[in-house]
This record gives C-alpha cells, sequence and structure tokens, in this order.
C-alpha cells in the first residue's frame, strides 16, 4: 500500500513536516555527507529530522518524542512505503515509522532483480546502515528488516554478487542459506490398499 494508508499514516504529508531546514543540511555536511545528495533527497521529500518517540523493542517510532533523528524516506517504486529514523550518533540505531519498509535503495535492488532475469551479472553492495548507505551516495540497499528481506534477497539469481563490508560475508551466507527452504524426505512407494466389501 503506497503512503502507509492501511496504517493512518500519510508518509508523505509527515516527510514535508518534518523536511530537513538548512542547519540539518550544515550538521549532515559536517559530518562528512554529500551536499549535492542531502539537496536531492530534500527535493525529493526523501530526508528529513524530527525529534520521535522510539518503541520499547527499537523497531519503531512514533512523531513528536524526545529523541533527535534524521529521517529517510523508504520508497519502492517511487511510492512512500515507510520512514526510519537513524541516530546520527549510533550508526547502528533505527527504527521504521510503520514497519514496511525492508530496505533503503530499493530501485537499485530492482535493477539487480532485472538483470538477473536477463541472464546478466551484476553485483548490489548492501550496507550495515542507513548512514553508511547516504554516505555511499544513496547506492545500492540497506537492509532495514532483515526478517522481510530475507525472501526478497533469495529471489536474486546466483548472477548477483551481493557485495558486504568486510567481514560480514559469513553472516550473510548463513542468513541466506538457513530458513524459509522446504525440508526434503523420502516416503515409501504407495501401496494399493484393498478395500473391504461390506
Amino acid at each position: 500500500m503506497p503512503d502507509g494508508a492501511a496504517f493512518g499514516v500519510d508518509l508523505r504529508r509527515e516527510m514535508i513536516d518534518f523536511g530537513l531546514p538548512w542547519h540539518g543540511c550544515r550538521r549532515l555536511m559536517q559530518l562528512g555527507f554529500d551536499g549535492r545528495l542531502i539537496a536531492e533527497l530534500g527535493a525529493q521529500l526523501a530526508i528529513g529530522q524530527a525529534r520521535v518517540q522510539i518503541s520499547r523493542d527499537g523497531y519503531h517510532f512514533e512523531p513528536h518524542g524526545p529523541d533527535a533523528r534524521l529521517l529517510l524516506a523508504v520508497l519502492e517504486r517511487g511510492d512512500f512505503v515507510d520512514i526510519c529514523a537513524v541516530s546520527t550518533s549510533d550508526a547502528d540505531s533505527w527504527a521504521l515509522r510503520i514497519g514496511q519498509g525492508w530496505c533503503l535503495g530499493h530501485d537499485d535492488y530492482d535493477k539487480a532483480l532485472n538483470t538477473s532475469l536477463r541472464e546478466r551479472q551484476c553485483i548490489l553492495r548492501v550496507f550495515g546502515s542507513p548512514l553508511d548507505w547516504l554516505r555511499a551516495g544513496c547506492a545500492g540497499i540497506c537492509v532495514l528488516d532483515w526478517v522481510a528481506a530475507l525472501p526478497e534477497l533469495r529471489l536474486l539469481s546466483e548472477r548477483v554478487q551481493l557485495k558486504v563490508d568486510a567481514g560480514a560475508g559469513e553472516r550473510m551466507r548463513a542468513l541466506l542459506a538457513y530458513g524459509d527452504l522446504p525440508r526434503v524426505s523420502e516416503a515409501p512407494p504407495v501401496r494399493i490398499q484393498e478395500r473391504e466389501v461390506a
């Protein structure tokens, strides 16, 4: 469902309301982010800032809380599907608004999937945090929800090479090899059974 309508949340409206002011842009540039990219994301309503309330489980957020966060729109095929609230002081801390966005950079995922379907090879960069993804110019993907991501990543054929951070390769291989795959067992041949006629 585009724009979070099924959850009673107008994600586009929230991104407009929580746009990134100049002092927020300047702070991101001081942290090493490309100013042109920030301006481009701002024009697309894909970046903002807000004070939010992170849920107890740490996976979701509500607007108007005590925690200052950078907001990144989670887009799929141009539709707002979620908002990710990222801590700029802790790269491993982020939360989703409605829990529907599985990755940032979905367009790059779609390109990799389409390339593999055309039986061509490609590389898809997978980042460990939204801040790393943003620093890399929003190239590749950043997985936000691994439970939702694994079936999507399994759709990619072996023609797609997932490029991950140094030291994360074994973990990624293990994640992709485990779960959601049917188990196989053998059964004895079916025998024709005679029915007793009463």
